[in-house]
């Protein structure tokens, strides 16, 4: 945790997080008001119905904030594989106004309790960080709700680094790879993550939790990739 405190020191808030200009007298936080604006938003409703494999989908609201466009592509990059833990600051509003819509537009029980996307050991050794972790540090104050860290567990290390799968082999990953580390009976969870692609992996995660007596299981995503685009890019997810 120390290197992520010796990041946040060092946030250039001067400087717009997506075109790196200035930032002018009344910008919003880490991002010119220009990029604000053009931030590819989404409507507020459920993306489950989406899902590659309805047959093995899992939870009851999917919810994502943006589309997966280029702008959004170098946030989650950058968040993710630049050690930039210090945009979860910035990030977890927009998830936070989204899922208000959401919940508000469906008249939907608000969740009990935020719990993050677990990481294998080796992604966290290798990143020092869960970015999901991060998000859902910042969206408990935000919500006004309970942030469980670690009730989430992965059971064994992925074969291929998600972004690298197909959705087959997101599937068959996934299957029975996660735990909840404790008894959850009648309670509503958001599980938090940063970008939902096929949906294998918040359903591991509700599954787990419905296994534990968990009521309802909402996703909550920053970003949402739609069938047809790639997750992975020569831009924007090239590991160096």
């Amino acid at each position: 945790m120390l290197a992520v405190w010796k990041a946040l020191a060092k946030l250039p808030w001067g400087y717009c997080w997506i075109c790196r200009q200035p930032m002018a007298v009344g910008d919003h936080g880490g991002f010119c008001m220009v990029c604000l604006r053009d931030l590819p938003r989404l409507p507020p409703g459920c993306l489950r119905w989406r899902c590659q494999r309805p047959e093995l989908a899992r939870g009851r609201h999917w919810f994502a904030a943006l589309s997966w466009q280029p702008e959004v592509q170098q946030l989650v990059h950058r968040f993710k594989f630049r050690r930039s833990p210090e945009l979860a600051r910035l990030l977890a509003p927009l998830l936070a106004a989204q899922v208000r819509h959401c919940y508000r537009d469906r008249s939907a029980a608000w969740p009990d309790l935020i719990v993050a996307m677990p990481l294998t050991y080796k992604r966290w050794c290798e990143r020092g960080y869960n970015q999901a972790g991060l998000l859902g540090q910042e969206l408990q104050p935000l919500l006004q709700i309970p942030f469980a860290p670690g009730l989430l567990r992965r059971l064994h290390e992925d074969k291929t680094a998600q972004h690298q799968s197909s959705a087959t082999e997101r599937w068959t990953n996934m299957l029975s790879s996660m735990h909840c580390t404790r008894d959850v009976t009648g309670l509503t969870i958001a599980v938090v993550d940063d970008v939902l692609t096929t949906g294998a992996s918040v359903s591991a995660a509700a599954q787990a939790l419905l296994k534990r007596g968990a009521k309802a299981v909402d996703a909550w995503t920053l970003a949402y990739t739609e069938p047809h685009q790639p997750l992975t890019s020569d831009t924007y997810f090239r590991r160096t």
